[in-house]
């Protein structure tokens, strides 16, 4: 009797030990995600500040706005006195309006921003049913800078490039014909050297690339914007918002309506 009851005092404390060396192990395992986390909030400043892409410095000259910033606080957004241009995101497609395209533009001219307004382009829709949408809803007395079209490689999937290039074209030349002159051109880096360069390059061109270095295209000619953070930091808006600087010696008046 005395053997059975020291075995099961030697299973019970054994037991107890692998169930403290077990609590020891979650505990520094939360330990450990504890200090990263708290290491991680300490860092995050410098860790942002290797990234161009976050920012909230002034060199900028721009902004473009749509729904995603949500609702902007325009006199807010007014204090920064280096804004020169606003571009509103107005439509997309061929039926698509920007649901806080009214209020934007309505409150940014208010507040003495020079605006203009921009449509997302869809390589799988009709050219001229999107000029449409666009001419519906923007109003040219409500236009202080010359229209944009948005090409990304989002909205155009699964469209060759000579498909591409026709589709957006036949906008382009809607648009001179409709406002007096060609609308700004933006895409991405990236894409736009593999569809559209250098056949669109006489147009002036708002190049996205989020880097230190500046875009190139591919072919003569040279970009006149250049949208160099997706993140930058405005007050008055609550969301990230893109940071444009005019490059290339290209000034507000190139682009006035």
């Amino acid at each position: 009797m005395a053997t059975r009851k020291r075995t099961r005092k030697r299973k019970k404390t054994t037991q107890q030990s692998r169930f403290i060396k077990k609590l020891k192990r979650i505990g520094g395992i939360v330990v450990s995600v504890v200090f990263f986390i708290f290491l991680l909030y300490r860092l995050a400043p410098v860790l942002f500040s290797l990234f161009p892409s976050y920012t909230n410095d002034g060199d900028f000259d721009g902004i473009d706005v749509s729904k995603h910033q949500g609702k902007i606080n325009w006199e807010e957004v007014a204090t920064h006195k280096n804004i020169k241009f606003v571009y509103i995101k107005a439509t997309e497609g061929r039926t698509m309006v920007d649901k806080t395209y009214k209020r934007n533009i309505r409150e940014a001219r208010k507040a003495g921003f020079k605006v203009g307004s921009y449509h997302f382009f869809k390589s799988n829709r009709d050219a001229r049913d999107q000029f449409e949408n666009f001419r519906q809803h923007v109003n040219k007395k409500e236009q202080d800078l010359i229209p944009m079209v948005d090409v990304e490689e989002s909205g155009c999937r699964g469209a060759s490039r000579a498909q591409l290039q026709a589709r957006l074209d036949e906008f382009m030349k809607l648009m001179k014909e409709e406002y007096g002159v060609y609308p700004l051109l933006y895409s991405q880096y990236r894409f736009y050297n593999e569809k559209l360069a250098p056949e669109f390059n006489r147009y002036f061109i708002f190049m996205a690339r989020y880097s230190d270095k500046e875009p190139v295209l591919r072919g003569s000619g040279k970009h006149n914007i250049w949208q160099y953070s997706e993140r930058g930091k405005v007050s008055g808006i609550k969301e990230y918002v893109d940071l444009d600087k005019f490059v290339n010696g290209t000034t507000i008046k190139d682009i006035r309506y």
